[in-house]
């Protein structure tokens, strides 16, 4: 008999997932356009205002396994969601682009801890012989999320006091779900607390971070770093290219791609390993890549959105199974953690980084390069993961 996988937990945390997600993408893909219409600032310092939010998640991750072996994780939950509300309501008092990005950093430290949190639950309560297929629906509503918050944030940019409509949906939004989780009764398994509980008398790297996690988070890291050129400088780009209507709905069509084929993808994963499915995704990411290089019309912007969406949609998924997929039980929150954490770390600071490139040499060459950076990454995955994977199956 097949286990269940759409339990009321994992309906719940999935949908809170989904929230955060259109709160995140709403504001990463205006805050650049924000900072630079608001306070006056360059190209790099808007990525940063951008970016930094991603790299106070990293802060939040690296410390919430020793938060939830403390406090438990529905309180961790509960007060990452609390700080968010807090944190929020001082956007609308931020009166310097400092204060801004002291704002973000702060937002994104209580957004690092609830997400976490939400994806280490996730990974507990699906079932073991389905966790590529739970990892891939779950993520999904961040696929959903990232389509609308986009469309909401590009739409609201267009309106009289529309960054002012933004902060006050995030708050509304970590407010539902600060409610939600009223429902949900979970928690971590004994041995997660007992090993993080332990390891707190003296520091060592491995109490934040999962060893067996690193290799292929280093290549996420790459991928995320590449594709934040794309969710930071969205708006920007499109108003270069006149393209600006048509880029409104990238996010959508890249979410589409992602949800029409995530449910197929979980299950291939789950039932002939993840090489199947990494490597037509790489190469799909390096072409998206090369056409909105190019982009000069419509369709282009639609093709690249598709192709990002097979892509890196599909990647990330798989890449997180990959990253779980050896993992102690103990150390599953650890290993969520170090996945996020080296995602989190090339969303914040390709922004601030590939900022500086856009001064110097443009967008089209920007999104040349990361072109060639994405074909690179094909071989790095065959040596870290992929001949070891094939070599399995062939013994098998």
């Amino acid at each position: 008999m097949e286990q269940k996988l759409w339990t009321k937990e994992f309906i719940v945390t999935s949908f809170v997932n989904f929230l955060l997600t259109i709160m995140y993408f709403l504001l990463m893909v205006t805050m650049s356009n924000y900072a630079v219409e608001t306070y006056h600032v360059s190209v790099s310092t808007a990525g940063l205002a951008a970016s930094i939010f991603v790299l106070g998640s990293l802060i939040g991750r690296l410390l919430v396994g020793k938060f939830i072996a403390k406090f438990g994780i529905l309180h961790v939950l509960v007060s990452g969601l609390l700080g968010s509300v807090l944190v929020s309501i001082c956007y609308f008092f931020a009166n310097g682009i400092e204060m801004l990005l002291l704002i973000r950093m702060l937002h994104g430290f209580t957004v690092g801890l609830v997400t976490t949190s939400t994806g280490t639950i996730c990974v507990q309560i699906t079932p073991p012989s389905r966790k590529g297929e739970g990892i891939s629906y779950y993520g999904l509503s961040a696929v959903l999320g990232s389509a609308i918050g986009p469309f909401i944030g590009m739409l609201l940019t267009s309106l009289n006091n529309g960054f002012e409509w933004m902060f006050a949906l995030n708050i509304l939004a970590s407010v539902v779900c600060i409610l939600i989780f009223k429902f949900v009764r979970i928690q971590l398994p004994e041995s997660e607390t007992s090993v993080v509980s332990e390891k707190t008398k003296a520091f060592r790297i491995s109490d934040y971070i999962d060893k067996q996690a690193v290799p292929i988070s280093l290549l996420m890291l790459t991928i995320g770093f590449s594709f934040s050129s794309v969710t930071s400088y969205l708006t920007l780009y499109g108003k270069e290219t006149g393209l600006i209507e048509v880029a409104g709905y990238f996010f959508f069509i890249h979410s589409m791609c992602v949800i029409c084929s995530r449910p197929f993808t979980g299950k291939v994963i789950d039932a002939r390993g993840a090489n199947i499915v990494v490597y037509p995704c790489m190469l799909l990411f390096a072409t998206g890549m090369f056409v909105y290089s190019q982009s000069t019309a419509p369709w282009m912007i639609i093709l690249a959105a598709a192709c990002m969406g097979l892509g890196f949609g599909n990647f990330n998924s798989a890449a997180q199974t990959i990253a779980l997929k050896n993992a102690d039980p103990s150390r599953l929150a650890l290993a969520t953690a170090t996945y996020f954490m080296f995602l989190d770390l090339g969303f914040g600071l390709g922004p601030y980084i590939l900022g500086h490139i856009i001064e110097g040499l443009g967008y089209r060459s920007l999104y040349m390069i990361i072109s060639c950076i994405g074909l690179i990454c094909i071989p790095i995955y065959y040596l870290i993961y992929g001949n070891k994977e094939k070599r399995a199956f062939a013994s098998s």
